[in-house]
């Protein structure tokens, strides 16, 4: 009898602490974060620009080397005028490309700056994916987006 009530003993305390964890658990639609930021779709729509830009650059310069070929340009000379015409370009690509990496970078600490403060705020000593979670937990994605565009 007394080795049950020992196991009994443990096993609500087992409980209690495991509820008490659970309370502390919090967890974000990270997806849902970073499409309601604010910021991420000013620098979507600003990458876009870049992108269509040089999509429209592109096809002037296709149209130069469709000329020379239709002058009858030699295939050496076809040749050198697409890598004239790449080099021209490849700045403005890698351009774009360490733009969107820094940008991006920025848009996850700053999402991971606003939940630990919205966590923090809520007495939650951990946030994990929403994806991770099965049951249990606190939502705090809305929180999170409304405290980052706030900003």
């Amino acid at each position: 009898m007394k080795k049950l009530t020992i196991a009994i003993s443990v096993m609500m305390t087992g409980l209690m602490i495991g509820s008490v964890n659970a309370a502390t658990l919090g967890y974000i639609d990270i997806q849902k974060v970073f499409s309601s930021y604010e910021k991420t779709k000013t620098v979507l729509e600003q990458l876009k620009k870049k992108e269509q830009s040089i999509k429209e650059e592109m096809a002037i310069k296709q149209k130069q080397v469709d000329k020379a070929q239709e002058k009858g340009a030699s295939e050496e000379d076809i040749k050198k005028l697409v890598d004239k015409l790449e080099k021209e370009l490849e700045p403005r690509r890698k351009d774009i490309v360490e733009s969107k990496q820094r940008t991006m970078l920025e848009i996850h600490n700053d999402i991971t700056r606003a939940t630990e403060a919205t966590a923090k705020k809520m007495g939650i000593e951990n946030v994990l994916d929403k994806q991770i979670f099965i049951t249990g937990g606190v939502d705090i994605t809305d929180k999170v987006i409304e405290l980052l565009n706030k900003k």
